[in-house]
């Protein structure tokens, strides 16, 4: 017979074990790296962000599910799509835009602070306007991958904080 603090252990384990998360990447990926700007440094517009790839073959927008060849989705001081979504997440709550035809076109993305690119670099002409205490504002700029049918790539993303000031234009 099994005492009743035994079997509540018992019980406790069984559940336990069931909340094992499945999918989930504990391994951190290190194919990208951001090589400009440095981290918390201060920057002037425009900003050019750059990044070394490897193990990744960039392709574009071909069609193809490969999780090792796509392109690159650019987030300025917004989280990314989540994990195994296409960049049109970023409309997935504007009711205006799913009504629309086309949209999100490249344009929605942009004024959404959204940008897809083949390169490894991307330079923005300007940055959102944060309305920070003295005009010092820190933005962040995160880096995703993308397959070649446009769904981003896994769990991992690559980011940079940087400081702008404002008032110093």
């Amino acid at each position: 017979m099994i005492r009743p603090l035994a079997r509540a252990l018992l019980v406790v384990g069984f559940l336990a074990a069931s909340c094992v998360p499945h999918g989930l990447a504990f391994v951190k990926d290190q194919r990208v790296d951001i090589v400009a700007p440095d981290s918390h440094s201060t920057v002037q517009v425009p900003v050019t962000i750059r990044w070394t790839v490897h193990d990744f073959q960039v392709t574009g927008h071909n069609g193809s599910s490969n999780p090792d060849a796509g392109y690159f989705g650019v987030f300025v001081d917004r989280a990314p799509v989540p994990p195994g979504k296409p960049l049109s997440w970023v409309a997935h709550s504007d009711n205006l835009c799913l009504a629309t035809p086309k949209c999100p076109d490249q344009q929605y993305l942009e004024d959404h602070d959204t940008y897809l690119t083949t390169d490894t670099s991307f330079t923005l002409p300007q940055l959102p306007d944060l309305d920070a205490y003295h005009g010092h504002e820190l933005h962040e700029v995160t880096i995703v991958m993308l397959d070649g049918a446009g769904l981003r790539v896994g769990e991992q993303a690559w980011y940079v904080d940087f400081k702008f000031d404002r008032n110093g234009l």
